[in-house]
């Protein structure tokens, strides 16, 4: 169980990586819900069923903000909706909220102005998810996780040196 369970989350990593070549925000969203939805029964299969509730939670909001804006209500909604499904779910103890900590994370600082801000909500998340993962032998899972934490640190990184005043800028002149 655990090497199918491994595969199909593959599969799923495989889809989180070829997102990051598109470049519309519905066809993201799209695959995002398929993304999830596949690594969510790869979760069911290892027994994290709030990996699972956490990644349909996602892909109900994802769907939502197809159609419509992500409000502050809307957001809380469904941050009470994955906290309420998981507490009846959950059989892991602490191990079992880590998706769902990790969701709420996500989701709070999803419409964040600043990208540094939104990367770091997924690094968060992803150190979350790669010790549930790795917790269920979702080793798949758990390398992209790796991945994504590391991608995202350069991410962040690119940014701030992106957005760092150059000598004139700063008050200083360059040296000639």
């Amino acid at each position: 169980m655990v090497l199918i369970a491994n595969v199909i989350s593959f599969t799923g990593a495989v889809i989180m990586v070829a997102i990051g070549f598109i470049k519309e925000r519905d066809r993201i969203l799209k695959a995002q819900c398929f993304q999830w939805v596949i690594m969510g029964i790869a979760n069911l299969m290892l027994g994290g069923v709030t990996g699972l509730i956490s990644n349909l939670v996602s892909v109900v909001r994802n769907l939502w903000s197809l159609k419509r804006e992500l409000t502050r209500p809307v957001i809380l909604i469904f941050i009470a909706l994955q906290i309420a499904l998981s507490i009846p779910f959950n059989t892991l103890g602490l191990l079992g909220w880590l998706p769902t900590i990790a969701a709420v994370a996500f989701t709070l600082f999803l419409n964040a102005k600043d990208a540094r801000v939104l990367k770091g909500a997924i690094i968060f998340g992803q150190v979350l998810w790669s010790v549930f993962d790795i917790s269920l032998m979702n080793y798949s899972a758990f390398a992209f996780d790796i991945f994504t934490i590391i991608s995202s640190l350069i991410g962040i990184w690119r940014l701030r040196n992106a957005q760092s005043p150059g000598p004139a800028e700063a008050g200083t002149q360059p040296s000639v």
